[in-house]
């Protein structure tokens, strides 16, 4: 983006379904990335991965949508396709109920953080494409977890006491450690993914 944003929202998003429908969309992206120039001009780094780009290209209006961001690391495979997105503050949702309604053969999961690090958001419920239900932070790593077993042990081997794997151990840990710390450089900050459906956005 020509301008830095300081609230940014990532999304990686994965689509399944009608191979013919994840084609045309494939094609869609691909051509207007590998465009001269920015199908709509804009001030973003990025222009011609636009999101306002393809909301044009699928028949939206993008004065109507939320874009103000871009996509990146599109690739397709023979059973699906993926692609990466940093907008402003929010994931833009908006835009994938837009691909949803023009591709209604897709189906379409996501893994989103944005709202100053504030909302933790997927839709894979089953954990199909997207596993992680956790984001822990700890001196010196930030790192994703599937499971509270796991996030259990790597703070019980921070704070070098046992904890068990069960969210109030957890956060009865979490709030013990910062009760009894007082090194600014020492913290435990931990995220849970809230499991959401698209519609409901």
């Amino acid at each position: 983006m020509s301008k830095k944003m300081s609230n940014p929202a990532f999304m990686s998003v994965c689509i399944v379904g009608d191979r013919k429908e994840m084609r045309s969309l494939y094609g869609k992206m691909l051509r207007l990335q590998n465009r001269k120039k920015s199908l709509v001009k804009n001030g973003f780094y990025y222009s011609k991965r636009w999101l306002g780009n393809l909301v044009v290209r699928l028949g939206g209006d993008y004065h109507e949508m939320d874009c103000r961001g871009t996509w990146d690391d599109l690739k397709m495979t023979h059973k699906s396709l993926y692609f990466f997105t940093e907008s402003a503050w929010h994931a833009p949702f908006d835009i994938l109920k837009l691909i949803q309604k023009v591709y209604p053969g897709l189906e379409i999961y996501f893994s989103a953080l944005g709202d100053g690090w504030e909302t933790y958001l997927t839709n894979d419920k089953e954990g199909r494409f997207f596993t992680s239900r956790y984001e822990l932070d700890i001196p010196p790593e930030n790192d994703y977890y599937d499971t509270i077993e796991e996030v259990a042990e790597r703070i019980g081997n921070y704070m070098r006491q046992h904890v068990e794997p069960t969210k109030e151990a957890v956060y009865a840990a979490i709030e013990e450690f910062e009760e009894n710390n007082d090194d600014m450089d020492a913290y435990i900050n931990l995220k849970e993914f809230e499991v959401v459906t698209l519609e409901e956005l």
